[in-house]
């Protein structure tokens, strides 16, 4: 069960946890006190509390003062009350996000999106993006080509903001962003791995640079049992100077 060589005990304690959560408990449930933890991996409290503290930190668990350590839901958290991409906003959470494939499309013809990008040749980046492995969301983005040359010989990071900022000095500001659910195509659910009736989470999001010029737009289909949009309100009725 362990090794003798390798990450710190509690650290492979953790991933057994992990595991055992993953295969065996539903968000809610309890998972076993840390004497029965003890007692199970014989090991020491001080490894099995290291062990929990990670999985604490990973948002997996949550410990309760007199209640016992609770498994949380896992559907990704993503405030969208500030600009940035999905993936530096995952790599927060400790939640690893890769491309399975990419493909690069120059459209020259007409389309909505030139006209809300002021350009006239149109290149769209699609993704079929993995979220700890598992299919996770299709993406869509939108730039001015001109703006961007050659980007589809270069581009090797994940993060696409990331790349157009080292690259090509294009940085976010601010952006619109509507959200709705929908149902998949054909295509989209076998991508996806999912039924033709499971819903989808449809993000279209028209980014701004600090000139307030539209320089992005994006498109983003995410598996709605995984993901939570969190959005924060406040009351316009509320005077900052009240009398």
């Amino acid at each position: 069960m362990f090794t003798k060589k390798g990450s710190p005990l509690y650290l492979q304690l953790k991933d057994i946890l992990l595991k055992d959560i993953k295969e065996n408990y539903k968000a809610g449930e309890i998972i076993p006190a840390e004497p029965k933890l003890e007692e199970i991996y014989k090991v020491s409290r001080i490894t099995i509390r290291k062990a929990i503290e990670e999985l604490e930190r990973e948002n997996i668990v949550e410990k309760k003062q007199g209640r016992g350590t609770f498994v949380l839901e896992q559907k990704i958290l993503y405030d969208a009350n500030a600009i940035g991409s999905l993936t530096q906003r995952l790599s927060k959470q400790n939640h690893k996000l890769e491309t399975k494939s990419i493909k690069f499309e120059i459209i020259e013809g007409e389309h909505f999106v030139k006209d809300l990008l002021l350009c006239k040749k149109l290149l769209c980046i699609k993704r079929l993006r993995l979220l700890n492995g598992i299919p996770f969301a299709l993406m869509r983005n939108y730039m001015d080509y001109e703006k961007v040359p050659n980007i589809e010989k270069n581009f090797n990071i994940e993060s696409l903001y990331t790349y157009l900022k080292d690259e090509y000095e294009i940085e976010f500001y601010n952006a619109q962003e509507t959200v709705e659910a929908i149902a998949p195509t054909k295509k989209e659910a076998k991508d996806l791995n999912i039924k033709d009736s499971t819903p989808l989470l449809s993000l279209h999001r028209l980014s701004f640079d600090k000139e307030n010029k539209p320089v992005e737009y994006s498109e983003v289909r995410i598996k709605a049992d995984m993901y939570k949009h969190k959005i924060y309100l406040h009351n316009d009725n509320i005077s900052n100077n009240p009398s």
